[in-house]
């Protein structure tokens, strides 16, 4: 097997604690939310919220100009 040898050049960054991922347009910015699991599966398998989800816990992120 061949051996890898580290590139000289690389710069290791650590990664961000909070995160903003998002896709973007020139007219729209859809912001991707992300939920433990206790959530977020029987959200994706259910297609909606189970009861321990609260609304009152949102976040939201306000525009500005």
């Amino acid at each position: 097997m061949a051996r890898v040898e580290p590139c000289p050049h690389a710069v290791t960054v650590a990664e961000p604690k909070h995160q903003i991922r998002a896709r973007y347009t020139d007219s729209t910015v859809t912001v991707y939310q992300a939920y433990p699991p206790e959530l977020g599966l029987p959200a994706a398998r259910e297609g909606r919220f189970p009861p321990a989800w609260q609304r009152d816990r949102m976040t939201w992120i306000k525009p500005c100009s």
